[in-house]
């Protein structure tokens, strides 16, 4: 474990409480918006048509792109007739029933819950080692996510990158913390940076709540994390770790 005193310790669970928070509402938030969007899918008549009689001032409308040498030198402006990207192009309702669904859910929310995973790395970082991680990059910078699991050498490397900016040694990182972080990695870069690849929201964040986990295992006390954003009527979570 890092060596950190009580009130560091504090500080990085109160932390970590707060990014689970956001987490775990997060996921619920995911939920209902797959489910609003499954809904409308099935029944897109009635959603064409609901969308058919909207006011203008909520309707649905098309963007395009209109660039030359001129207009793209300028800030967009909706309401300029040289616009390099109009905004408010009409649609007729029977061409939005099918994009329903299309829009990339599990890729957003698991690239947002990754940033989220990112900045409470870093947090902590500043906490155990102030000043460990250079400008403009991150405590998992040296965790890769080409890494080849199969091999044992490259599984100690990532170990020992996991903990560099928490100051504990590789062998005190337990193995499954360097796969979870070198697994998330990878398929963060094959939909952020590949633009290719699928995402299973669910289990992404699954990993990334489990990394909160380890690095608040691996700098404080603490032998248990319980958080539940919501009313625990069957008092499952008692007691909810405190901060």
């Amino acid at each position: 474990m890092a060596t950190t005193n009580q009130q560091q310790q504090r500080e990085i669970l109160k932390l970590a409480i707060g990014q689970l928070d956001t987490m775990l509402t997060l996921a619920t938030t995911m939920r209902i918006q797959q489910y609003l969007l499954r809904k409308n899918a099935s029944g897109f008549r009635d959603f064409e048509e609901e969308v058919a009689h909207l006011d203008d001032q909520i309707a649905i409308h098309g963007t395009g792109v209109l660039a030359d040498r001129q207009n793209i030198l300028r800030r967009p402006n909706r309401w300029d007739d040289d616009n390099f990207m109009p905004e408010d192009v009409p649609l007729g309702s029977h061409e939005l029933g099918a994009y329903i669904d299309s829009f990339p859910l599990d890729a957003a929310g698991s690239s947002y819950v990754f940033t989220l995973l990112e900045v409470f790395g870093n947090d902590v970082a500043a906490i155990v080692s102030p000043g460990s991680i250079s400008r403009n990059k991150a405590w998992h910078e040296d965790v890769k996510g080409f890494a080849d699991l199969r091999d044992p050498n490259q599984v100690t490397t990532a170990q020992a990158a996991f903990g560099k900016h928490f100051g504990i040694a590789g062998p005190d990182v337990p193995e499954i913390a360097a796969r979870r972080m070198v697994e998330l990695k990878r398929i963060r870069n094959e939909f952020a940076h590949d633009g290719s690849g699928r995402v299973d929201f669910e289990g992404f964040l699954k990993d990334v709540v489990a990394i909160v986990c380890h690095i608040v295992f691996l700098t404080t006390d603490e032998d248990r994390l319980s958080s539940y954003p919501w009313e625990d009527h069957m008092k499952q979570f008692d007691p909810q770790t405190k901060v």
